[in-house]
């Protein structure tokens, strides 16, 4: 019998939105990596149960590691239903919360009604004056009261509200006013107290959201085109609120852009190239998002993939750039290098551009590019050394990870999927000495690539590979990666 001893059984009760091959594919890669452990270790001792002991107390449970496999398989799908839950509750709230407020106008109607008919018996019991015009004057005066103290309680209710508007002017000598932009409001605070109200800015650039309670807000605005930013207002009770914000004039213009890429040592390139993908995870799709400064204010530019404007690029090592056609979903295609047209410069959106994946491919593999599609974790091997001295190895879901410019401290990551060999991290460089070898399919640069597209300027985008020595080396698992960074 296969070792180690591994069933669909061993997993947690089957959900319905679970890959019908997940369990599957955990247990066939879980159980190769136990028996090429255990080979190894044979090599060292031919007593089959030292050896099984020596590669448990290694690894650890293989039950328990392929339940932590499968849960960080379905750790999406698990938030999404438990976010879809509170999302439902809070829905429920809201609703409850409304049906409340309509009965509390109901009954302060009932009681403006009440205090009317009231005044109206009293003139009705009041003496009659000689002439009838007495009669009348008597009971304007009456209703003049009765609308005087509705107007004394409308403005003790409204003491605590404040005036919310914006001044919107775009970044120009003349600073004309800038209209067409909307704008959304949200109120912060607990479910009870938070409301969103949608607005947008007239031919005068006024973005005027009336009197609203004191307290905070986030402001999201966004151009006719597209491009969007968001900050937060604090408003203090009694206390209008009014500010000035410059605005795009248009939408951010394409520039020509260049590549220099600085490939690793004495690495023959020829028959390499590298795939420079700029897309961002927005939600479960990728998008194209570059931004730039208007006034201080960082402006966020996202765009679909087209195949035209993929934002994925090639990169040989002549430095020519081919566009990559990507599916009508965004997903990659499998193509030949014959169907890459190298030019010399690429069209790229006015403003930040940040890189989080570079992925090395030989020539030979363009033809199965599609597997990059699939969503499975690979060995990252971490910039940040130990407290050991060794290099961290971790695993990270590529092609679809945290994004934007909200994530500024996360570093970029060169990954090489269809290696015949990866990264062998020598001894010396292990977490723990006691380990043996490691090895990655990936690593970890030193910082995140952000470039800046300018027209003003040169654009010439300068990528540095890290030292690959395993690289070099025939199929097979000779050679330490030393140096790596």
């Amino acid at each position: 019998m296969a070792w180690p001893e591994l069933s669909i059984e061993d997993f947690p009760p089957r959900r319905d939105d679970e890959p019908s091959s997940l369990r599957q594919d955990i247990i066939d890669e879980l159980s190769d990596h136990f028996a090429c452990a255990l080979n190894r270790e044979l090599l060292k001792n031919p007593d089959e149960q030292i050896a099984k002991q020596r590669v448990l107390s290694q690894f650890g449970d293989p039950i328990k590691i392929a339940r932590q496999l499968w849960l960080d398989a379905m750790k999406e799908k698990i938030m999404s239903q438990r976010i879809m839950t509170g999302i439902s509750a809070v829905m429920a709230v809201c609703c409850i919360v409304v049906v409340g407020f309509a009965w509390i106008l109901v009954q302060e109607s009932r009681v403006i009604n009440q205090k009317m008919l009231e005044h109206l018996a009293t003139i009705a019991d009041r003496p009659q004056p000689v002439a009838a015009v007495g009669r009348e004057q008597q009971i304007l005066d009456q209703l003049k009261e009765l609308k005087e103290e509705q107007q004394a309680a409308a403005n003790a209710s409204s003491e605590d509200m404040n005036q919310i508007s914006f001044q919107l002017v775009q970044d120009n000598k003349d600073k004309s006013p800038a209209a067409g932009f909307t704008g959304t409001l949200t109120k912060g605070g607990n479910p009870l107290e938070t409301f969103t109200l949608d607005a947008a800015s007239n031919a005068e650039g006024l973005l005027d959201f009336g009197k609203l309670p004191w307290g905070k807000y986030q402001l999201n605005l966004s151009a006719p085109w597209g491009e969007s930013f968001h900050q937060n207002v604090s408003v203090i009770p009694g206390r209008n609120y009014s500010q000035v914000i410059s605005c795009p004039t248009a939408a951010p213009a394409k520039v020509p852009v260049q590549f220099q890429i600085k490939w690793p040592g004495e690495f023959n390139a020829d028959d390499w190239v590298l795939l420079c993908d700029f897309r961002n995870a927005s939600g479960r799709k990728q998008q194209l998002e570059s931004s730039r400064l208007i006034q201080d204010k960082n402006w966020i530019y996202q765009q679909n993939s087209t195949e035209e404007f993929s934002g994925v690029y090639f990169i040989d090592h002549q430095n020519q750039i081919s566009a990559y056609p990507l599916s009508i979903d965004g997903e990659f295609k499998d193509i030949n290098s014959q169907q890459l047209v190298g030019k010399s410069s690429v069209k790229m959106s006015q403003g930040r551009h940040i890189l989080p994946d570079l992925i090395l491919v030989q020539k030979k593999d363009l033809l199965k590019l599609s597997e990059l599609n699939e969503q499975k974790n690979f060995n990252v091997l971490n910039n940040r050394r130990s407290d050991l001295g060794g290099y961290s190895l971790n695993y990270r879901r590529i092609l679809g990870g945290n994004s934007g410019f909200s994530f500024d401290e996360v570093h970029t990551f060169l990954l090489i999927p269809f290696r015949n060999a990866p990264i062998h991290l020598a001894q010396s460089d292990a977490v723990n000495g006691n380990e043996g070898p490691r090895y990655a399919d990936g690593i970890e640069l030193s910082k995140r690539l952000v470039f800046t597209a300018s027209q003003d300027e040169e654009n010439l985008w300068e990528i540095k590979l890290p030292y690959l020595e395993n690289l070099k080396m025939p199929e097979g698992l000779a050679g330490a990666g030393q140096g790596l960074f």
